[in-house]
């Protein structure tokens, strides 16, 4: 089985930044994070990227500008929306 990128990849600010970013292990807080974040927010997906990080529960690294707290945050305030 062949493993595909979503289609909305190719058109991802991160496709083309510097492999030096650690957007996997980039810790909320981290110079990385804070890197990956400057990236996303010029990206023309991003809110697809953050969309797919938050449906897959996505655990690490930068989604849609977004860290693991940025969307944890977001998860609990959803749920405490919805109480």
């Amino acid at each position: 089985m062949e493993l595909r990128a979503p289609k909305w990849h190719v058109h991802a600010a991160c496709r083309n930044a510097d492999r030096e970013v650690d957007w996997i292990d980039a810790e909320p807080g981290s110079n990385a994070a804070v890197d990956c974040k400057a990236i996303c927010r010029l990206c023309p997906v991003r809110l697809t990227c953050a969309i797919t990080a938050l449906t897959n529960d996505e655990r690490y690294g930068v989604w849609g500008g977004m860290d693991r707290a940025d969307r944890q945050a977001l998860r609990h305030a959803d749920a405490q929306v919805a109480a």
